[in-house]
């Protein structure tokens, strides 16, 4: 899992320059401090300012900006919603502990058409499953985030026999696709 850089401070802006989420402890869940009572039927813009004080962490430069920037896409396209970053700030030697700025554009991604899924909202309750993980996890979490006992959910392929616990996502869905 990406994570924050070491003491670092996020802070997250709304269109007003008002604060609508910020963590001084390297910790901040993006898609739960941003999304989760948001009308998802709207984009939310905002702005996110990241600085650190990591010793790992020295100036904003190029490789730093994208790390950053790989973190806010994993955080936020892992629960199921499409991120559109555009840089506020420029890479450049200017110091980590100072502010470096991004604008966000964050809507919910609804294409499933081409797995001809429903449409669901997404929240607590139903997030699009990750292509990269694993069937083993993705039926786990089920049963965790609707309270059912161990071992109760099977996802099936299309011949209707357990998948391999061990195969991605992305690989059952590619079977039910071809079916």
């Amino acid at each position: 899992m990406i994570q924050w850089p070491a003491h670092s401070k996020i802070t997250c802006l709304d269109s007003n320059d008002k604060i609508i989420a910020v963590s001084a402890r390297s910790r901040l869940d993006l898609s739960d401090s941003l999304m989760l009572n948001r009308d998802e039927k709207k984009p939310l813009s905002c702005q996110i300012e990241v600085l650190t004080k990591s010793a790992d962490w020295t100036t904003w430069n190029s490789i730093n900006v994208k790390r950053i920037e790989d973190h806010i896409a994993y955080d936020l396209e892992f629960d199921g919603y499409k991120v559109k970053i555009d840089r506020i700030s420029n890479p450049s030697r200017t110091l980590c502990s100072k502010p470096f700025k991004w604008k966000l554009e964050i809507s919910a991604d609804y294409d499933d058409t081409e797995l001809g899924l429903d449409k669901k909202p997404i929240g607590t309750r139903f997030k699009v499953a990750r292509s990269d993980a694993s069937v083993k996890t993705i039926q786990s979490n089920i049963e965790k985030v609707f309270g059912l006992p161990r071992g109760s959910v099977c996802l099936l392929t299309p011949e209707a026999k357990k998948a391999n616990l061990r195969s991605s996502i992305k690989s059952l869905r590619n079977k039910w696709k071809n079916s």
